[in-house]
């Protein structure tokens, strides 16, 4: 039987080098800094040592869980791992067991596995050269911890998928062009936005009403040197947006999303703005973009219309508590 030992600050540095050790076996999740692994623990909301826990072998971390208690009172498993030379002895057992009875103590009645949270880890695209992603959205499905979380009663409710292009050899099509061509005779083009010439932003944000896409927005026009983003335009007014264009540390090429209003969808202009954030994005230096989207968006069919492919499912998982 596994003892799960609780965790404290002083056990920092063993929980950034555990994690370090454990993730590189798979080579899937990206190795953290102490530096930053500190600045991802006080990011969590609401998080306490007394969600974390810890299994020895002797003077040795072989594996750990951290919890933490939402503001609506649920339970989110941030990270449950163990050292691949220690599976399938029951300390990934007794380390759920131990959070679970956390949240139970705390009062939550549902628990989230990897469940929403700000602070997420990045990881590498498979079979490419290190190609990553700053967050993993949910459980990977087809690891050792979906499979083992199903077996615990956990039930997947929702899947998002990571799509991801290298941007080398990537060109404008001939459809796109086509597209591109027939719109301009209606007076609408796609380009890069110039305050000068371009208005109507915040009737834009107006009429699209949604939130996350507003703040982007405004967040880099604030900048004293806002980063290029492509536009929509009829007549001088936006009517669509691309965020913000500039490339991450690793070459991948930032992406916040598309959007277009509905007065002027219909007419290809999402594939359009689409495949032309990503031309841009290679012309700017990106090597690759990648970004994920839920089940049943069809906007995917946008981005495999435009060469993405999806590389990697992740999963929602949650679990009711017992009273």
């Amino acid at each position: 039987m596994w003892n799960v030992i609780k965790g404290n600050e002083n056990l920092v540095v063993e929980m950034n080098n555990f994690w370090n050790k454990a993730v590189a076996y798979e080579d899937f999740f990206k190795p953290i800094s102490l530096e930053d692994y500190k600045k991802m623990l006080t990011k969590l909301p609401n998080f306490s040592f007394d969600g974390v826990g810890l299994v020895y072998d002797g003077d040795k971390v072989v594996g750990m869980v951290i919890g933490v208690i939402r503001n609506d009172k649920k339970g989110a498993i941030n990270a449950i791992l163990v050292d691949h030379e220690y599976q399938h002895q029951g300390i990934g057992s007794a380390l759920l067991a131990f959070v679970e009875e956390y949240f139970k103590n705390a009062g939550c009645e549902e628990i989230l596995a990897y469940g929403f949270l700000p602070s997420c880890y990045s990881w590498y695209i498979p079979n490419t050269d290190h190609h990553d992603h700053p967050c993993a959205p949910g459980i990977r499905v087809n690891s050792n911890e979906y499979f083992f979380l199903l077996h615990n009663r956990y039930e997947a409710t929702g899947f998002q998928d990571a799509f991801h292009l290298a941007l080398a050899d990537y060109e404008i099509s001939e459809s796109i062009s086509e597209i591109l061509e027939e719109n301009k005779k209606n007076g609408v083009t796609i380009e890069i936005y110039n305050p000068e010439i371009h208005s109507g932003v915040e009737e834009f944000c107006r009429e699209l009403n949604i939130y996350d896409f507003e703040k982007v927005i405004k967040e880099n026009l604030a900048l004293e040197k806002p980063y290029p983003f492509l536009v929509v335009v009829k007549d001088g007014k936006v009517k669509g947006w691309t965020g913000a264009m500039w490339n991450e540390e690793s070459g991948r090429g930032h992406f916040d999303g598309i959007a277009i209003l509905e007065s002027v969808r219909g007419k290809g202009l999402g594939k359009a703005l689409f495949s032309l954030l990503a031309y841009h994005s290679k012309l700017n230096g990106a090597k690759f973009m990648t970004f994920y989207t839920g089940l049943t968006n069809h906007a995917r069919y946008i981005y495999m219309g435009a060469g993405f492919k999806i590389i990697q499912s992740f999963a929602v998982m949650k679990k009711k508590i017992k009273k």
